[in-house]
């Protein structure tokens, strides 16, 4: 019997990019670039919120007014509304992403819809209720800020109007601090 030796087949460059390729690509790989994205989207987005804000104070500087102001802020938050529901639902649409993960990020859409109804709701019937030309409001759990435009302090009726607002949008009767619920009002 005979043997002969044999050279060992060379790998062909495509077999090199498939094997480099399927690595690049594994499960945690793909996970890794998906929150790397997400990340980069985000601080992508907070960039151009500061850089556009920036730019926009720039070219209104001294004549800035309080209803500029207002604007400003509501589009600040709407701008970071916007950037946590674009996070989220590409958690939801993530398909490698775990069961658990996907149902956290809907319960949070769903929180992040019913927070914004709130803010919009309260604002429209305060400024409606009370008199005041722009109102700002806005929620995390059970603190609430409120801003008012007023040229002057506001009437113990409206105090009490406000406080109903915000009480019965959230399904209570009224606002308990002893509960946690935390409400600050500012007049501009």
């Amino acid at each position: 019997m005979e043997v002969v030796a044999q050279k060992p087949k060379k790998q062909r460059f495509g077999g090199k990019i498939k094997n480099f390729f399927s690595t690049l690509f594994s499960k945690k790989a793909r996970k890794i670039a998906l929150m790397t994205g997400l990340l980069t989207l985000l601080v992508v987005t907070g960039y151009l919120n500061f850089t556009l804000n920036q730019n926009a104070v720039n070219i209104n500087a001294g004549t800035k007014t309080e209803t500029n102001m207002f604007i400003t802020l509501k589009e600040n938050r709407t701008d970071a509304r916007m950037a946590q529901q674009l996070v989220l639902q590409e958690i939801v649409a993530n398909t490698s992403a775990s069961a658990e993960a996907r149902q956290e990020a809907e319960n949070a859409l769903t929180a992040l819809a019913a927070t914004i109804a709130y803010e919009n709701n309260t604002e429209n019937l305060i400024a409606a209720q009370c008199g005041y030309e722009d109102v700002i409001v806005s929620r995390n759990g059970n603190k609430l800020n409120v801003i008012v435009k007023t040229d002057s302090e506001i009437e113990n009726e409206n105090l009490q109007k406000i406080m109903k607002i915000l009480a019965n949008a959230m399904d209570k009767e009224r606002l308990e601090p002893e509960n946690g619920d935390a409400l600050y009002i500012s007049i501009m």
